[in-house]
């Protein structure tokens, strides 16, 4: 899942983007309310996190524009605001949920969960992905293999779950570099290569039935096979 998290204090910025990076998601960034705006407007997003008090734009303008655009993307606002006003005038303006500064990590996880499971009710395999015996939940990160848990980093989480979302298609490079990757990423790299093999290995000893096949020169794919005995 990717997160859109803005915020003009960076060190604000850069605590919300560790925390769910901790939590397995793939975040971008954005420091003013035009740079939140273009990438809002042309990224897909699981979940925005937007705060109100941006030096160049308020965010209840970069909200209700997302909203005239027919963007449905869950939006978190977060203020030091706590009248009742500004909560009301968030949540009629399309926000999802309203939090006031300064929230502890635990709310903060919580709050995005219950985000992005809004936003989960419109995909096509929703909160769960089912491959095989493989089983991952989107809410809360959890990847089992016929029940037992499958340990896995936080990218490679991020692989698994994009590609069980294509189950059966290829994924290109370029797609999981849009998708799982931050905006800095650097496509020139093998990096993609090291996880995709890493993921590889840890399927094949939990003994799950779907393997990831590379398609050279394309990409890679996702698909059921027949199980093969888990290593102890």
């Amino acid at each position: 899942m990717r997160i859109l998290v803005v915020d003009d204090d960076r060190a604000i910025l850069k605590l919300i983007a560790r925390v769910l990076h901790d939590e397995a998601y793939a975040v971008d960034t954005a420091s003013t309310g035009e740079e939140a705006r273009t990438l809002a407007l042309v990224n897909e997003y699981d979940g925005i996190i937007l705060d109100l008090e941006l030096g160049d734009r308020h965010g209840f303008e970069i909200l209700q524009e997302l909203r005239r655009n027919g963007r449905p993307t869950p939006v978190l606002l977060y203020s030091g605001r706590a009248d009742t006003e500004s909560i009301v005038r968030g949540l009629d303006a399309g926000a999802d949920d309203y939090v006031v500064k300064p929230v502890s990590n635990e709310e903060l996880r919580a709050r995005v969960r219950t985000l992005v499971r809004r936003g989960a009710g419109s995909s096509r395999i929703g909160e769960q992905a089912n491959v095989g015996n493989l089983t991952l939940n989107r809410l809360t990160r959890r990847v089992t293999c016929n029940g037992k848990d499958v340990s896995l980093t936080s990218m490679e989480l991020k692989l698994l779950e994009h590609l069980m979302l294509r189950t059966g298609e290829t994924v290109t490079r370029s797609e999981l570099h849009d998708k799982v990757w931050d905006m800095h990423f650097d496509p020139s790299s093998n990096v993609i290569d090291a996880h995709i093999a890493r993921l590889r290995k840890k399927l094949q000893k939990s003994g799950a039935s779907a393997a990831i096949t590379t398609r050279r020169g394309i990409g890679f794919v996702l698909e059921p096979v027949t199980p093969s005995p888990a290593n102890t």
